[in-house]
């Protein structure tokens, strides 16, 4: 005897996993607890998880009123605010894609990305209208525009107004599957386009939840946040955040006096900073008055932390300090170094233990695994590995060979188990927590008049990290000047990707086949910034 039209729909809200249903679920069991804090237009303005999930559902609602349907991509085109992370959840509930834009990017990419998505939408905060304006000419006439935020203008749908007498009631009519793609983020790769890395519901479940249970957080939990939403490891705090039944504080840029104040009065539990980040928190005036007693553990990454540092950060602090490590494709943390880890060598850029779901190797290029001490390529399995790149089956398919997802970067396992990370195989510069293609660096420089060869390379830097730096040979007879070089660069490229010094050398170190050996050129320049400030310049 049949059980009714809705038994399949019943069953998905019985047995699913979707990232979506974790804010309800919140809304349900602490519906009066801040969910989110904006600090983003210079005042506390607080939501609760009742109210920020109503807003939601109206959202949700909203977008199905302008004819969007599940499947389609809409893009998300705003700094942190109380509006990115509504289209981002009413995705999730809505069974929509969220595709977030790395504004920052040259025009002409944030509009090839939004068109390689094939968004149906575009929410624009209203603060970036001006920036998005290039980019926006060059999407489709149908592709609906959205305005979020205080100022409207002329020019496409108020999101507030689209939402504001919506119904609020549950959205529970969605058939959601734990491997849908939810989300597509795009990272740069070793082409001069980026990749558009579909994530899944279980992904963005387990890996939020895997390291509450690593770094062994616990109730109260709040986590301050100053990166762009628009990167997985900002998105993946807030999922945390909501998972635990936490308070998600946010700030539009990292400005350290506002973040020590804010660690404080917040009483927050966990930050997220790039080692850059950290070290600049030690240098606030006062910092060692402040109370720091909310603070739970430190966590870093992109990079790795000197000894003395990490000393000072804990004496100030009070808190062990750990790295987490991963990429957009592995949705973080797929391996954390724990403080106070023991090593087989001491120091070094350790990477540490793959998490409790995670299973790591280190790959020789034929797919066999290495025994600990030999060097290969860091590879990991498991569900929060991403459903593939959008739209390019060879390049998901490169990163799958062997039954592995392959991060391209290269390391090995000592023999204490803990992951030593050695190089890049493939050629990305990681800047200020940005990924750099090299390769489109260098197509800018070799479209300047004059230059011969080309090679952008990353050279440490006590800010960003890695600094973006070009080396170039120029045609005989051709002086180059590098004011001119670095003038056209910013042009032609986004800030992140301009190089921060250019230098010109006679002739470029290349091997027999006309490969340019970018290790003697990092070892040639690599003290470049040894002795500069921390600052970004």
């Amino acid at each position: 005897m049949s059980q009714g039209p809705n038994l399949g729909l019943e069953r998905n809200l019985i047995e699913r996993v979707a990232v979506g249903d974790n804010l309800r679920r919140r809304a349900r069991s602490c519906p009066q607890a801040e969910a989110v804090v904006d600090y983003g237009g210079g005042r506390r303005e607080a939501w609760t998880y009742a109210a920020l999930n109503a807003r939601v559902n109206r959202c949700v609602r909203g977008l199905r009123s302008i004819g969007l349907r599940q499947g389609d991509r809409i893009g998300i085109v705003s700094g942190n605010c109380v509006d990115f992370i509504t289209v981002l959840y009413a995705c999730y509930k809505g069974g929509f894609v969220a595709v977030p834009l790395n504004y920052v990017q040259h025009p002409d990419d944030c509009a090839w990305t939004l068109n390689h998505a094939g968004v149906a939408a575009v929410v624009v905060e209203s603060a970036l209208r001006e920036m998005f304006a290039p980019a926006d000419a060059q999407l489709p006439a149908a592709v609906r525009r959205l305005v979020a935020g205080p100022l409207q203008g002329p020019h496409g749908l108020s999101l507030a107004s689209l939402i504001e007498d919506q119904p609020d009631d549950e959205i529970l009519d969605t058939m959601i599957g734990d491997r849908d793609t939810v989300q597509i983020m795009y990272t740069s790769g070793t082409t001069s386009r980026p990749k558009g890395v579909m994530t899944s519901n279980l992904a963005l479940v387990l890996g939020p939840m895997t390291n509450a249970v690593t770094f062994g957080f616990r109730p109260p939990f709040s986590q301050l946040n100053v990166l762009p939403l628009f990167h997985i490891t900002a998105v993946i705090g807030l999922l945390l955040c909501v998972q635990m039944s936490g308070k998600y504080v946010m700030l539009r840029g990292f400005d350290p006096a506002r973040v020590v104040e804010l660690l404080e009065a917040e009483r927050i539990a966990n930050f997220v900073g790039l080692p850059m980040m950290w070290k600049a928190l030690m240098a606030v005036p006062g910092v060692r008055q402040r109370d720091f007693s909310a603070l739970q553990r430190g966590t870093y990454g992109m990079a790795a932390m000197d000894a003395e540092s990490l000393a000072r950060l804990r004496e100030v602090f009070g808190v062990p300090f750990d790295l987490g490590s991963g990429q957009t494709e592995f949705t973080p943390c797929p391996v954390v170094y724990l403080d106070g880890s023991e090593t087989e060598f001491g120091a070094g850029n350790y990477w540490g233990r793959s998490t409790p779901l995670v299973d790591q190797a280190i790959l020789d290029d034929e797919g066999r695994e290495l025994p600990p001490g030999e060097v290969g390529e860091i590879c990991w399995r498991g569900a929060q590995a991403m459903n593939g790149y959008y739209r390019n089956e060879e390049a998901t398919a490169e990163a799958r060979k062997f039954g592995w997802h392959h991060t391209g970067d290269l390391g090995l396992v000592d023999a204490k188990g803990q992951l030593l990370f050695v190089d890049r195989k493939k050629d990305i510069i990681k800047s200020g927590g940005e990924n750099v293609s090299s390769m489109r660096v260098e197509q800018a420089l070799l479209g300047f008049e004059g230059v011969a060869v080309a090679a952008a390379i990353g050279l440490p830097h006590p800010h960003w990290g890695e600094a973006v730096c070009a080396v170039v040979q120029p045609k005989p007879g051709v002086k180059l000047d590098e004011a001119a070089i670095l003038a056209h660069c910013k042009r032609h490229l986004g800030a992140f990707e301009a190089p921060k010094r250019v230098m010109v050398v006679e002739s470029v170190p290349m091997t027999a086949t006309a490969k340019i050996k970018k290790n003697e050129l990092r070892q040639q320049f690599g003290s470049l910034f040894d002795g500069a400030p921390a600052e970004r310049a």
